[in-house]
């Protein structure tokens, strides 16, 4: 399209130019006739007029849209900044640590303080986490790891992989702990006698001298086969093994429920006051050992049957 318009332009310039040449070129002879002198009339041709020329018409070419030169480049728009904006960072580019000496374990295992059982647990590595290899025992069976919070342990050879040891050091294990002695519990106190009593009253009974009771464990079970001794001043009695064992020497008592035992001195109060122990004897006639503590109770005229209960401690 430009180069239509620059050559409707020259031929517009070319017409205009020969136009002007023209009109000067005729001027120059109207000038040089009046200045010259007269001549010998000479039969002069007819002048023939030169036809004037018929102007060239440029057909007006239809407007073209100008097309630019250059597009210019779009104006960039600013992006206003956010002063409450927090900048995100990238992650820094990780750094290879495959060739770095490391242990992994399949599964999770535990860190101990040294290379071996004896030492405790400190913590653990978790299944297929890498960790930093940074010693090792003389005989490659545990190495030396470091966790995450940047204490050291050591973890077993048998149980993890360990990878790029050319260069791990030889590391000096840790004394080993002295174990913790377990505390030892106290023993109970031991009751000083193995039979106590829990209790005694007395009831009015006017025709009868009697002692009776039960015999139980700390439990609260019967106890049978043990003899309890009434004693007022030198004289004394012993009944027969408490529960339905019998007598000494006969069948007495074999009906008596469990852990009961019953003594009859007279039929008729026995004024006096009476100590009560459990004892162990071996004929119902003779004391071999004293089992409890001996307690004193009152037989009065008016209250002369005694109910004593008995615990047996151990």
């Amino acid at each position: 399209m430009r180069k239509i318009v620059l050559i409707g332009l020259i031929i517009i310039l070319s017409v205009a130019l020969f136009f002007i040449f023209t009109l000067l070129f005729t001027q120059y002879l109207v000038i040089t006739s009046n200045t010259l002198p007269p001549a010998t009339p000479t039969e002069q041709p007819t002048f023939t007029p030169v036809p004037t020329a018929t102007p060239f018409v440029v057909a007006a070419e239809p407007t073209a849209t100008p097309i630019p030169l250059d597009t210019p480049a779009p104006t960039a728009t600013s992006i206003p900044i956010d002063p409450t904006a927090t900048a995100t960072l990238l992650p820094p580019t990780a750094t290879s640590t495959s060739a770095a000496p490391q242990v992994i374990a399949d599964s999770t295992v535990n860190v101990r303080s040294g290379p071996g059982l004896d030492y405790p647990v400190i913590g653990a590595l978790s299944p297929n986490a890498p960790a930093p290899l940074i010693g090792r025992a003389a005989d490659q069976s545990w190495w030396q790891v470091q966790l995450p919070g940047g204490q050291t342990g050591w973890v077993a050879g048998s149980v993890v992989e360990a990878r790029n040891t050319a260069d791990v050091p030889v590391t000096q294990a840790p004394p080993p702990q002295e174990p913790t002695a377990t505390p030892v519990p106290a023993e109970p106190t031991r009751a000083p006698h193995q039979f106590e009593p829990t209790g005694w009253y007395s009831a009015r009974n006017y025709g009868l001298t009697r002692f009776l009771g039960n015999i139980t464990d700390v439990g609260g079970t019967p106890v049978n086969g043990v003899a309890v001794q009434a004693q007022c001043g030198g004289f004394s009695v012993i009944s027969n093994p408490s529960g339905p064992v019998g007598g000494w020497t006969s069948n007495d008592g074999a009906d008596d429920p469990p852990g009961f035992y019953d003594i009859t001195v007279a039929r008729y109060p026995v004024v006096c006051k009476w100590t009560l122990s459990v004892v162990y004897t071996e004929d119902g006639k003779n004391v071999q050992q004293l089992l409890s503590e001996p307690i004193e109770v009152d037989v009065t005229s008016e209250e002369s049957i005694i109910t004593a209960n008995w615990r047996k401690n151990w």
